[in-house]
């Protein structure tokens, strides 16, 4: 989230699409209502189902799963064309006012400059920026006589960003973001938006007058939030969908201010918190670059993912990760603690190198294709998550071990027992599973950080039952054990396990209070703030990132953590309930990353001279008396920056403003999200029909990996979440399993009458990949649509039930999970796969 739970409240208007947070997130949605309820915000619900969400909005609109950037790039035509934008927002926050390169080409045929069809990839050196300065009011083809220099020869590495970028305050120029931007949606008309989504053209005029009122006549007080869930990540473009929001929000003024942002709603209470202590494959804690095999050394790391500012030569940006060198050199040096030094490049040598994808999918793929022999899973239940369950329980019959860490029998723990593995068939798998009882949440102390970036210390309520043990114990257990093996028998490559940092009270037990207090960071030497004259001294917790060097005097675990334990304490175990503002910024209870921000960017709440848009809505503002910038909440910005110079608002970016257009090195399939259809669609690409589906989407080669035609499978299918089960694991607790006994599958009335089905009959739900059999649940909550002039049916299935736990009616089940008839694709950004958009038919049992 760019904002929080609580900040929902301030807001005036809400676009809930690719989420369901009435059942999914109950608590949190607490707050869309009291926005409702003390504010008369609006609230929009854009689904393919109608859903308790759906029946507390202002306005439903139902949705073809799969095409929202189709809805959404058609919000921000509508939005242009209506000149209901933020102007000074935009032409000063955004780079709407930059010059893009010569050679630059939109997608309409659904390829940008750039692509190569032998590699499948893009050359990006078109998507970047011309160098030059002011053009404004010039709208001939060249920015400037000042180009960027020859220094991108085609033997040259990835083209960097020019520093002085050429700009036009007028947003005439042709080649100008705002110009480039206009022109990409022109295609996305209220019409195209009927014929792709399903959603009629009067309806979605209705919506985007409702959803752009907030901009009527020049208004610039009201603030308007976007809020999703995985509805939208779980796409071949998910990522793209996500950036067509920020876009459309960044266009209207509604990013960094109270009531407003991009916010996504984790699906689990440490979602966030595993994703910033580098839960994805190729990043460090603190969303840090992993290194990659050229990466030869640090400098040469370090030169890779240390940007340099990129803008107008008048302007000036904060580039914050410029800071990467300090942020890096803290991190080896909590990692490898006095085994990093400079002379040997603090242990980065130590660091793994990424030579291939590892993400999700990727581990299946190679499993199967017999790459990884062995698996450690704690509560990671990989054949439930999928995609395509079939491909999954084959690969663990290839494997040689598995450990499962769980405080249940699961279907990954069990997989040879999966329905339609005979007796023989579980005699010939070789795979050796060890399950480890582990401790529950409750079993167990540690932080939780929230969808909100809010880090909250929980305690352990109960010990752990019997032989079950914490994980962090397990985990200590397995290394020192490793550790020691390493000492005894020498090893290949030793230096990186036998020089790690564990200098924990207990080596086999470590107490994660250490761990948080390692995280946030400490002095390694005496330091001193030269401005303040502030001293640290060594062995003392940092009070934050800003104390961060590159030169091995400081240590920290993870740069955007640092601040949550101090020397004043650890502050994510706070509990002020305090809130002078009114705002719901709490600014005592727990503690949020980074340096305890609620909102992110909210520079930007306020207009160039630092005055807030909306002096009912005080977020931060600048303090002549004390030229310094104040608030409410922590300024995220430079604190004595004057407003004269114009330093942008977006401080993580090099340009220091938000990108309408991602220029080289942000995205893999485009500067500017393209409507693309799932992998398997009941339609062709309306835009594009020759180029369907996202071009830099791959498809692995196992004989699992199947995809239906929609000749033979034209039903749009969905997957989601009931309020009564949570994910796998609840189907274990007798009253979840009273609530939700068995599964069923949502198809709506037209499409059981026409296949002869009645409510509660046993149907078949098949793709190319797989059978889910479970009750049909008939229901006007789905309705047909008309795509291009084509009746399509969609239908929807919760993902909980599947061959584990408590059976009430084990004789009526088929035990069958619901990722059995996904595709194992992804999106190229984010690596998420595809889950919430495939085709099936349906037929009786």
């Amino acid at each position: 989230m760019t904002n929080g739970w609580i900040d929902i409240k301030n807001t005036d208007m809400m676009l809930i699409m690719g989420g369901n947070p009435a059942e999914n997130h109950p608590c949190g949605f607490k707050w869309a209502m009291e926005a409702k309820r003390n504010r008369n915000a609006k609230l929009i619900s854009v689904d393919p189902r109608f859903t308790r969400t759906s029946s507390t909005a202002d306005l439903f609109l139902q949705i073809r799963a799969g095409s929202d950037i189709a809805f959404l790039g058609a919000l921000i035509n509508y939005a242009i064309e209506n000149n209901r934008i933020a102007r000074e927002y935009l032409v000063y926050y955004t780079n709407a006012a930059f010059i893009v390169k010569e050679g630059f080409k939109l997608p309409e045929d659904g390829l940008y400059s750039g692509f190569d069809t032998a590699t499948g990839q893009y050359d990006k050196s078109t998507w970047n920026y011309e160098q030059g300065g002011e053009v404004s009011g010039r709208t001939d083809p060249t920015a400037d006589g000042e180009h960027a220099p020859a220094a991108h020869p085609a033997a040259a590495a990835t083209p960097l960003l020019p520093p002085n970028v050429a700009y036009d305050l007028t947003l005439q120029h042709p080649r100008c973001v705002f110009q480039l931007l206009k022109r990409q949606y022109s295609r996305y008309t209220p019409e195209m938006v009927e014929r792709i989504t399903g959603i009629p053209k009067a309806s979605f005029l209705k919506c985007a007058d409702l959803f752009t009122s907030i901009r009527k006549d020049g208004d610039t007080k009201k603030v308007a939030t976007i809020i999703y869930a995985v509805g939208w990540t779980q796409h071949t473009f998910g990522t793209q969908i996500i950036r067509t929001a920020a876009m459309l929000q960044l266009l209207m003024g509604n990013i960094g201010r109270a009531g407003g942002g991009v916010n996504a709603l984790r699906g689990h209470s440490n979602i966030q918190g595993a994703t910033d202590m580098a839960g994805l494959y190729d990043s460090l804690p603190g969303y840090l670059k992993a290194p990659i095999p050229t990466d030869t050394d640090l400098a040469t790391y370090l030169k890779r993912t240390t940007p340099t500012s990129s803008k107008p030569t008048p302007w000036d940006s904060m580039n914050y990760y410029s800071n990467t060198p300090k942020f890096v050199v803290s991190f080896l040096k909590s990692m490898y603690g006095d085994a990093a030094k400079k002379e040997n490049e603090f242990s980065f040598h130590y660091l793994p190198k990424v030579d291939r994808d590892y993400s999700w999918t990727h581990i299946w793929d190679d499993m199967y294709n017999d790459k990884i022999k062995g698996m450690m899973a704690f509560g990671m239940n990989g054949v439930m998550i999928g995609p395509d369950t079939n491909k999954n329980i084959n690969a663990l019959k290839k494997a040689d071990w598995l450990v499962v860490g769980e405080i249940y029998p699961d279907e990954t723990s069990e997989f040879w027992k999966a329905p339609g593995i005979s007796t023989d068939e579980q005699k010939k798998i070789n795979t050796t599973v060890y399950r480890l009882p582990c401790a529950g949440f409750a079993e167990k102390d540690g932080s939780m950080t929230n969808s909100a970036r809010w880090a909250t210390w929980k305690y352990a309520a109960v010990p752990p039952p019997g032989d079950a043990r914490l994980d962090q114990d397990i985990l200590a257990q397995i290394f020192v054990r490793v550790r020691d093996l390493y000492k005894k028998e020498g090893g290949k490559f030793p230096d990186p396990v036998l020089n790690l940092n564990w200098a924990y009270a207990d080596a086999e037990h470590p107490p994660l209070s250490q761990a948080a207090m390692e995280i946030n960071g400490k002095a390694l030497a005496d330091l001193k703030d030269e401005q303040t004259g502030q001293v640290i001294r060594a062995g003392q917790q940092l009070p934050g990132f800003a104390w961060l060097k590159d030169d091995g005097t400081t240590s920290c675990g993870n740069w955007i953590y640092s601040g949550s334990w101090t020397e004043a304490g650890p502050q994510i175990q706070r509990r002020g309930t305090d809130d002078p503002s009114g705002l719901g910024v709490y600014p005592n209870w727990a503690w949020s990353w980074p340096a305890n921000r609620r909102v992110l960017y909210n520079r930007a709440s306020c207009d160039p001279a630092g005055k807030p848009w909306d002096p009912e809505r005080l977020q931060v503002w600048w303090n002549e008396a004390s030229q310094r910038w104040v608030g409410n909440d922590v300024p995220d910005f430079k604190p004595d920056s004057h407003p004269k110079d114009h330093m942008g608002p977006f401080i993580m970016n090099p340009e220091g403003v938000g990108r309408l257009f991602a220029p080289i090195g942000v995205l893999a399939d485009g500067p500017f999200p393209e409507h693309y259809e799932p992998i398997e669609s009941p339609t062709k690409n309306l835009f594009h029909p020759e180029q369907s589906n996202n071009p830099l989407v791959k498809k692995f080669q196992t004989p699992y990996d199947k995809f239906g035609d929609p000749e033979q499978y034209s039903i749009v299918c969905t997957t989601y979440r009931l309020t009564e089960q949570y994910h796998y694991w609840t189907k274990n607790n007798p009253m979840n399993v009273q609530l939700i006994p068995e599964p069923f599958v949502e198809i709506p009335v037209e499409l059981a009458e026409e296949k002869g089905i009645r409510a509660t009959e046993t149907i078949k739900v098949i793709s190319a990949r797989g059978t889910y059999i479970a009750k049909a649940f008939v229901t006007r909550r789905l309705k047909p649509m008309m795509i291009d002039g084509k009746k399509v049916y969609q239908i929807g299935l919760p993902i909980h039930q599947g061959f584990r736990g408590i059976q009430e009616d084990a004789d009526r089940n088929a035990r069958t999970p619901a990722n059995l008839l996904t595709p194992a694709v992804v999106d190229p950004n984010a690596h998420t796969p595809e889950s919430k958009g495939f085709l099936v038919r349906i037929e009786k049992a």
